[in-house]
């Protein structure tokens, strides 16, 4: 057993499956787990990425007449600054052992601050969606 990971291994370094006891069912690897819950919240990120690249274009193109410009401008970039900084979390986030006691702190650290990062972004997405569209201007 490799105990220094908290992997379980047979001589020939292959790795066992953990049982329960007591059910006899196979016990899932937390790392699988958080491999695929960081996939998942990547990919969202990255949508989430290219609709705001999508309305940093549209804001950007109709500087003239929107009359929240600035205000758009300001929140769309801070939201794309703070995607970019949970993705790099999220990558982090996935190189960590979640079985070592070692690094389960640091990963529980670096998970608590992709989470806040999502809320943020969830709010500054709810704003820019508020003040986003600007009405036809009849000339």
């Amino acid at each position: 057993m490799d105990t220094e990971n908290g992997n379980p291994e047979n001589r020939n370094g292959t790795t066992q499956r953990a049982v329960d006891p007591t059910t006899g069912e196979v016990i899932p690897n937390v790392n699988t787990y958080q491999q695929k819950k960081n996939l998942a919240q990547g990919m969202m990120d990255l949508a989430l990425v290219s609709a705001n690249a999508n309305q940093l274009r549209y804001v950007i193109e109709s500087f003239t007449r929107h009359p929240y410009y600035y205000f758009s401008l300001c929140f769309i970039s801070v939201s794309l600054i703070i995607q970019i900084a949970v993705g790099i979390g999220l990558i982090m986030n996935s190189r960590y052992d979640v079985n070592d006691r070692r690094e389960i702190c640091k990963a529980n650290k670096i998970n608590d601050l992709v989470t806040m990062g999502i809320f943020l972004i969830t709010l500054i997405n709810v704003l820019i969606s508020a003040f986003g569209v600007a009405p036809p201007q009849v000339q």
